[in-house]
């Protein structure tokens, strides 16, 4: 028997209790306590076991989200794939405004302007352009209303979209010289005359009516903040932010509307890389930007060469001559005389330089090959790929014969140009070089790289004229946009009189240079006939716009004169089917022109009936 002691009302009361007893609780408690042990171990190893399915169904999940947007990116190529194969690089539509009982007579690449061009002309430097819908290397997308600037890449900074404005041209000294403002209209008469036909014998017009190439560039950014395509001192977007935009053009192409001001574009995103540990995206921006450069060498207008656009003219009615007076005229810039691969479009796309604008020099190897300059036909130079290009030359011929390669695998109008922007999305490359390791074999070292390129079309070819600079009224150019409107002054006709002009009521040039009626029949145009501006001495003038018109009012003795050539390349026309058509047009050319129109392609001269 063994004592125990249990606690009780009066003390300790003792109890005694067998041996036996004892043990056998003892036993059971070691048997609970091994019970509860051995559970909880159990719980630990099923909590362990838990914790380690979880972390396979995570990364069985994450790799499922890995290849779900690998997917996404190959249909992405396979979309612009599909796209590339439908035609060139070019316009594709431009904003719908009439439509009539024949489908060719709503909007295509004409509006019926071409790719919507219209006359902004009081604005120093601004270009007027509307909507268009592009495509560039099987990217579509849409651009807001544009109206661009006439600026250029900076010569001066790296920085990406640096620009700096082109230099309007000067007057003409012996136009300056002329004691009286009639005597100097008659003058710079002179000089358009010559310019109008191509004659350097009248006056040498090479110093003072300037050409220049404007283009639209287009990039994949890494840019998660919003820009703004580039600066209009008339259209910016609508929204603040992609994500708005995105949102905006959902509501547009869900209910049908457009907004306003025409300032929604369109500008799609896509997924560029995929991490395949965290399975996380990366997304890239597109964007474009419209800008000019100025051409370095004397360009003939007999290079421009005017389309047969039937949808135009049958419609209208219009020959072909009566066309080339309006703004539905189209052009290809063509050097008939040349032979090689290498055109004037070539030459002038050469000194255009990409997103790291000018001074720039870079190179990249082909699968281990060089890139040499295809404009070299005895000798291999390396190709600058930092300013733009369409084709490049191999030190070898290739599988079809030739060691010369066209950009694209089918796409006449494919310019492009490197950069090492970061903000331009890169594309893995890898690079092979061959280094010799004794004299019969050789070692392929490869490493990978990132290559960033944007991509260029020409939209049209713009002659600058002396009119941008030439003031023979001395009228005040104000910098604040309301001085010259502040006391709403009216001319002896009760039309609005400006003291002084600004940069966007730009009317210096004597009205009595022009004998004909301005043409007002586009809506989009905001230019008028003329302006009644009050000089410095206290009299009144009636002024024409300065800035940059499409086609000049007539001009006594002389005619009218073209000073915008839109050559922008149309997407349709890589197709099968509008090659044809464009073959049966030269086939039947007598049939569907006038009679007495040239039988090859026309040059931009407009002849005064």
């Amino acid at each position: 028997m063994m004592m125990m002691m249990v606690p009780g009302r009066a003390g300790c009361l003792q109890l005694q209790v067998p041996r036996c007893l004892l043990l056998a609780l003892a036993l059971c408690v070691s048997s609970v306590l091994t019970r509860i042990i051995t559970h909880t171990e159990s719980t630990s190893d099923r909590h362990k076991d838990k914790s380690s399915n979880f972390e396979n169904e995570l990364e069985h999940l994450r790799k499922v989200v890995a290849d779900l947007s690998k997917q996404v990116m190959m249909q992405q190529s396979f979309i612009q794939e599909r796209v590339r194969t439908e035609g060139f690089s070019g316009v594709k539509i431009v904003r719908g405004v009439n439509t009539g009982l024949q489908n060719y007579e709503s909007a295509s690449h004409l509006s019926p302007a071409a790719f919507a061009i219209h006359d902004h002309s009081n604005y120093d430097r601004t270009v007027g352009l509307g909507e268009m819908s592009v495509v560039l290397n099987g990217v579509a997308f849409r651009t807001r209303h544009n109206d661009y600037q006439l600026v250029q890449p900076s010569r001066t900074s790296s920085l990406q979209h640096a620009v700096e404005d082109i230099p309007f041209p000067d007057v003409p000294p012996e136009v300056l010289n002329k004691p009286t403002v009639s005597d100097a209209v008659l003058e710079m008469k002179q000089w358009f005359k010559a310019f109008h036909t191509q004659d350097k014998s009248l006056r040498d017009y090479t110093k003072y009516f300037k050409p220049v190439m404007c283009y639209l560039e287009g990039a994949w950014t890494l840019n998660q903040t919003f820009e703004e395509p580039f600066y209009s001192e008339r259209h910016s977007m609508a929204a603040k932010s992609y994500a708005e935009l995105h949102v905006m053009n959902k509501f547009v192409t869900y209910t049908g509307v457009k907004q306003r001001k025409e300032n929604v574009a369109f500008l799609p995103t896509k997924i560029v890389n995929v991490d395949d540990d965290t399975a996380q995206s990366v997304y890239a921006q597109w964007n474009y930007r419209i800008l000019c450069i100025p051409i370095k060498f004397e360009l003939p207008r007999s290079f421009f060469h005017q389309q047969n656009d039937l949808s135009y003219r049958v419609e209208t009615g219009k020959t072909m001559d009566e066309t080339l007076r309006t703004k539905a005229a189209r052009f290809k810039l063509f050097d008939p005389n040349r032979t090689g691969i290498n055109q004037i479009l070539d030459d002038i796309f050469a000194t255009i330089p990409g997103k790291n604008n000018h001074g720039a020099n870079l190179s990249f190897k082909i699968y281990s090959e060089d890139m040499y300059d295809a404009s070299y036909t005895n000798s291999n130079v390396i190709l600058n790929t930092a300013y733009y290009h369409r084709t490049y030359k191999t030190a070898k011929n290739g599988a079809g014969g030739v060691p010369i390669v066209d950009l694209g695998f089918n796409d006449d109008n494919l310019w492009v140009a490197q950069t090492t922007q970061p903000l331009i999305a890169p594309v893995g490359a890898e690079r092979c070089p061959y280094a010799y390791t004794d004299g019969r074999s050789n070692l392929k070292r490869c490493d990978n790289s990132d290559i960033r390129v944007s991509y260029a079309v020409p939209l049209e070819v713009i002659y600058m004229t002396p009119l941008t600079k030439w003031n023979p009224y001395n009228i005040t150019i104000h910098n604040n946009f309301l001085d010259a409107v502040k006391n709403n002054r009216t001319d002896p006709e009760g039309k609005e009189l400006l003291e002084g002009v600004d940069l966007i009521r730009y009317y210096l040039t004597p009205l009595e240079l022009f004998t004909g009626p301005l043409d007002d029949t586009d809506p989009a145009d905001t230019v008028k006939n003329f302006k009644s501006v009050l000089t410095p001495d206290g009299t009144v003038k009636k002024v024409s716009a300065s800035g940059t018109r499409v086609v000049l009012q007539d001009m006594k003795g002389i005619g009218q004169i073209r000073l915008r050539y839109p050559i922008a390349p149309v997407h349709d026309e890589g197709s099968p089917a509008w090659k044809e058509l464009n073959a049966l047009k030269d086939r039947q050319r007598d049939l569907i022109e006038d009679v007495n129109g040239p039988r090859q392609g026309r040059s931009g001269e407009i002849v005064k009936e």
